[in-house]
């Protein structure tokens, strides 16, 4: 596990040496423990190295036997004992133990196809001396990230964003669409980012530089289901087998090992799956509040899956969430560089800062609500469609009237504001409401928040409203399968998997994903939509899968999330934090909104007439970060 960096000239003796070791130098925390660099007619290439495999010799970068192929590599290649074994066979000479080894003697044998053999996470750059072209691959589901610039035919790229804004010319220019999408989703959808000209390689896409030209292709995508449908006991058994073999994988290291556990089904799973593969005593890390606290406290069922499996388990909670946060949130905005509002980074910040004490791998049940359809607002989305069987008069004339009335008090949580977004986008297109859903802010809501002058620019660019989710994957029949493929395709990769890497590396700790292996991927979406979603029994698969491996109270408890009590805490121990943040002349100085729209907001949910939580966290986190990255 390491960080990446590079540049490649058009010209001969072109590569800055002294840019390619700063930009490397910024991403420290990803590989503590060790760098190396390559430079050569037109190319830099730089690494920095967190030693869980081969420790000792497998430092970066890595050649084949006559040094025409060179390689830096961020991930783990979990089947890589079975490559190596395949390429001596085939005449390779290996001198290291490493993974990253036989990234370049696969691209001896199979050039830009090597991306096919490989079976885990991974963003790679590999040089080819003789033909001068750099080919770089991200891993098929985006679990590891890369960023690229391209100017005068040279090509800029790292592991992070903070990587590129190194470079001198290189003008921090808002992106003002992206702004305007990040507003929609709280993330900044991929493959663009919050600056003017960098980009990222998507998921499952290569990238190849030659001659000043470069062009990105897709390698890998997922299959609609094919040939008759199976029983439920077939899809449970199959997927069983496909997790075991994919925890036994990711289980590969010489460095302390661990598991985060929350206590609901994707987290015991994993936890379940690694003792049952023979790990031991699994160590174990629990985030929750302090008694007496407003919030969700899953302790309890964390320690019931860390007494069956004896884990040696650990608790961490929230003391002082006013200084917590306020301390915490720069540091989260310096992790990913833009801006991202997705509230649980605070417990994952937590979690990855606690567990890096004890271990330097931790496995993670991320994926699993994306596979097995466990978030809420796939339910919601298919009860609308039942909900629009109610006669047109009924539903506008007496329901919407009575639910929009509803007060959004304390107690009610987001389920209010759910219920209001339920009813009034039950008549849209499925893609539509869907985005609903996921939206902090709709397209009306971002014209009253933006001031003129950016309305005004985005008209200019054409940017008329946020690309919906759904239409970023061929439509399917059946609406489940399309919101899976659309959460697998955007949500999954731009908010969860980029939250887990950058918030673990900004603490030197990697993170595996099991659910995510690509074989099980592949498994799961073969599963029939009504396997995952069984009336109103979300994972029910899974669930079917892990029936006498986790206890039956909590494969039927409630998904609850890895969350904070968010609307409290901004109305309380944040108010003067938010406050401080979003006043008018703090809000007027940034040049973006309308400062009377925000605190409009900001009053309606001190009063608590309604529940802006969502709107003023993804406003708040906005501002930090143009604090920290543009009004430097």
């Amino acid at each position: 596990m390491c960080g990446i960096v590079g540049s490649v000239q058009p010209k001969v003796e072109g590569v800055d040496q002294s840019l390619v070791r700063r930009m490397c130098g910024l991403i420290t925390r990803r590989g503590p423990d060790d760098d190396g660099f390559y430079f050569g007619d037109r190319i830099g290439l730089g690494m920095r190295r967190l030693s869980i495999i081969d420790l000792h010799a497998g430092k970066q970068p890595i050649h084949n036997e006559d040094k025409t192929v060179w390689v830096v590599f961020n991930g783990e290649i979990y089947n890589y004992r079975e490559l190596r074994r395949d390429l001596e066979k085939r005449g390779h000479r290996l001198l290291t133990a490493s993974d990253t080894e036989c990234l370049v003697h696969l691209y001896e044998d199979f050039g830009e196809e090597l991306v096919s053999h490989l079976r885990g996470m991974f963003t790679f750059a590999i040089w080819d001396d003789r033909q001068k072209k750099l080919l770089l691959g991200r891993d098929r589901l985006g679990i590891k990230p890369c960023y690229y610039w391209q100017h005068k035919g040279a090509l800029y790229f790292g592991s992070e964003l903070k990587c590129l804004l190194a470079i001198e010319g290189l003008e921090r220019s808002i992106n003002l669409p992206a702004l305007s999408d990040y507003l929609t989703f709280k993330y900044v959808p991929g493959p663009q980012t919050i600056y003017e000209g960098i980009r990222e390689l998507p998921p499952a896409h290569i990238g190849l530089w030659s001659d000043g030209s470069f062009h990105v292709k897709r390698y890998w995508q997922l299959k609609p289901p094919s040939g008759e449908p199976r029983s439920l006991d077939y899809y449970a058994e199959g997927l069983l087998h496909e997790l075991e073999e994919a925890v036994r994988l990711h289980l590969v290291s010489e460095v302390p090992l661990g598991a985060f556990l929350s206590g609901g089904i994707d987290s015991s799973a994993i936890v379940a799956l690694m003792s049952r593969a023979g790990q031991g005593k699994v160590k174990t890390f629990t985030i929750g509040f302090e008694d007496g606290q407003v919030g969700v406290d899953e302790r309890p069922f964390a320690r019931t899956i860390a007494t069956q499996y004896g884990t040696d388990h650990s608790e961490y909670v929230y003391e002082d969430p006013q200084r917590q946060v306020g301390d915490m949130l720069p540091a989260i905005m310096q992790s990913f560089d833009e801006p991202f509002a997705d509230s649980s980074a605070i417990p994952n910040y937590m979690i990855a800062e606690a567990a890096r004490k004890y271990v330097t791998v931790a496995l993670s049940g991320t994926g699993g609500d994306e596979l097995f359809a466990g978030y809420e607002r796939y339910r919601g989305a298919l009860a609308a469609e039942r909900y629009r069987h109610i006669p047109r008069a009924v539903r506008q004339g007496l329901l919407s009237p009575l639910i929009n009335r509803l007060p959004e008090f304390r107690a009610a949580g987001p389920w209010v504001d759910r219920l209001k977004r339920f009813t009034q986008g039950v008549d849209l297109p499925l893609p539509e409401r869907y985005q609903r859903f996921l939206a902090a802010f709709d397209e009306d809501e971002k014209t009253q928040l933006f001031n003129k002058e950016v309305l005004n620019c985005l008209k200019r660019e054409r940017h008329q409203a946020t690309p919906l989710a759904m239409d970023q994957v061929p439509a399917s029949d059946d609406p489940l399968e399309w919101m899976l493929r659309a959460d697998l395709h955007t949500y999954l990769p731009d908010d969860e998997l980029r939250k887990t890497d950058r918030l673990s590396m900004w603490h030197s700790l990697e993170v595996r994903v099991p659910f995510l292996d690509h074989k099980v991927v592949e498994f799961a979406a073969g599963i029939p939509a009504k396997y995952k979603l069984h009336g109103m029994t979300k994972k029910y698969v899974l669930i079917q899968a892990l029936d006498g491996i986790i206890p039956k109270h909590i494969l039927g408890r409630r998904k609850q999330g890895f969350s904070i009590p968010l609307s409290d805490w901004l109305r309380g121990p944040l108010r003067d934090f938010v406050r401080d943040h979003l006043s008018v002349a703090a809000i007027s100085r940034a040049g973006y909104f309308d400062a009377a729209a925000v605190e409009t907001l900001l009053d309606q949910h001190d009063r608590q007439t309604h529940n802006h939580e969502i709107k003023i966290w993804t406003l708040l986190v906005f501002m930090v970060w143009h604090g920290l990255y543009v009004n430097r």
